[in-house]
């Protein structure tokens, strides 16, 4: 099948690609910072794990093309794929505007991308409102396939999906789309069809139970150290609750993400520009605003209120692993509110200090080590933000040979508080280790 993908970020990508590798022609067209030029050196805008080796295996078999003009793209799909940020809804328009304007034949749009509910009914008005005005005979739909993917595990989660949903009344567009997927849809049928506005809210959903299932945790576990509760016991009393489970069930310092926190920012809008105040969503938000500084206090009331002058080191910047983005991530909260306090850090993390760098305006207050042992030189404490799998097992001995005082703020409870006790080191988890 012919297909064009219009959006060249994480989720433009990994569909442009999979869907290149399952033998159907691409053509992708970058729609944000992404140059032509460099997506076809291979040069990608961001970094996820596998993503590089899958674009330049399809550029290298000609399954995946890329282009800068949209008419282009607008040309060769039968399926016009439309995958940006949240924040692109603007360049969307004009993609749809571009559609509009100069497709000649029938046009199926599909819509990956967290648009306010409601957009794909207007997409689709407005190019057969253009149709109209052309005097063009064709038939339009617009199907809501909104992408689960998540930054770290992208590509498993598209080609292996636990559900792909299509919003649409249109048979003919959903037999299409369920083709085009049929690769990634072998084991059990895990398309659900419905409503094209059902299915833009049902990424809204999503992200919003997700959200909220996360904020009640970390309260739970910020009130369980105050009754000597160990967290982590809690967890598994709860994970083994069969209508519960473990997943989004470990207490930490707060979600980040560039999309996860904006989705549900923009289900709040919605749901206001209905009349309703959502106050558990609005909840749910501040409560992870807050939970990003909670290592910040527990220091500080370590400290007796006063960190001027301690130097802190700090494991982790990005706001998950196996990526290098730290939009919304703990680590600027934290970081930002040590340096207030007169604090000096040094940070490391595999692959985010580029991204941390140009999000940290006057880059004072802030070294950054390519050695996670080399940040620990003279620390008076060190702050876990990212689990990162290097983070797991260190060398303690070194780590207390480097370190000035043997003290660790663990933000995602990756280490067993008995075992680092043994190991000579004080230790403040979230819902773990000793209360401060």
């Amino acid at each position: 099948m012919k297909v064009s993908v219009f959006g060249c970020e994480l989720s433009g990508l990994v569909t442009a690609g999979a869907l290149a590798q399952t033998g159907n022609q691409v053509v992708a067209m970058p729609i944000g910072v992404a140059k032509v030029e460099d997506l076809r050196d291979g040069v990608l805008p961001r970094e996820e794990p596998g993503l590089s080796q899958l674009v330049k295996s399809q550029i290298e078999e000609g399954g995946l093309v890329f282009e800068s003009e949209w008419e282009t793209g607008v040309e060769h799909g039968e399926v016009l794929i439309l995958s940006m940020p949240s924040w692109r809804l603007d360049r969307a328009e004009e993609v749809v505007k571009v559609i509009g304007e100069s497709a000649t034949r029938d046009v199926l749009v599909v819509n990956q991308s967290s648009f306010p509910i409601g957009t794909a009914d207007r997409f689709e008005n407005q190019v057969k409102q253009a149709f109209a005005r052309r005097g063009l005979s064709a038939e339009v739909s617009v199907v809501a396939m909104p992408e689960f993917i998540s930054e770290g595990s992208a590509i498993g989660d598209f080609t292996r999906p636990d559900r792909i949903v299509l919003g649409s009344g249109d048979e003919e567009a959903i037999k299409k789309i369920r083709d085009l997927m049929r690769p990634f849809n072998r084991v059990t049928d895990q398309v659900k069809v419905m409503s094209t506005r059902a299915a833009e809210y049902t990424k809204f959903a999503v992200n919003a139970l997700l959200a909220t299932r996360i904020s009640l945790i970390n309260e739970l576990a910020n009130n369980a150290e105050h009754f000597e509760i160990d967290m982590e016991e809690v967890r598994q009393g709860l994970g083994s609750d069969s209508r519960i489970g473990f997943s989004y069930l470990y207490p930490g310092c707060g979600f980040g993400g560039p999309s996860f926190a904006a989705d549900v920012k923009s289900l709040v809008g919605t749901l206001r520009s209905k009349g309703y105040d959502a106050d558990l969503l609005k909840a749910v938000l501040s409560n992870n605003e807050s939970q990003k500084e909670i290592l910040f206090r527990k220091a500080w009331r370590f400290f007796n209120t006063d960190l001027k002058g301690k130097k802190i080191a700090v494991w982790g910047l990005s706001f998950k692993p196996n990526t290098s983005t730290v939009e919304n991530a703990p680590s600027i909260n934290t970081i930002e509110a040590l340096v207030a306090q007169g604090a000096s850090v040094c940070a490391y993390d595999p692959k985010a200090v580029p991204d941390f760098k140009a999000n940290w305006q006057d880059g004072s207050g802030v070294d950054y080590s390519d050695d996670m042992y080399d940040a620990l030189e003279g620390a008076d404490a060190l702050f876990i933000l990212t689990e990162w799998k290097a983070f797991w097992n260190p060398d303690y001995a070194l780590m207390k040979e480097r370190m000035k005082t043997a003290v660790i703020f663990d933000g995602r409870n990756i280490y067993d508080p008995e075992v680092i006790r043994a190991q000579g080191f004080r230790y403040f988890g979230v819902g773990r280790g000793e209360t401060v």
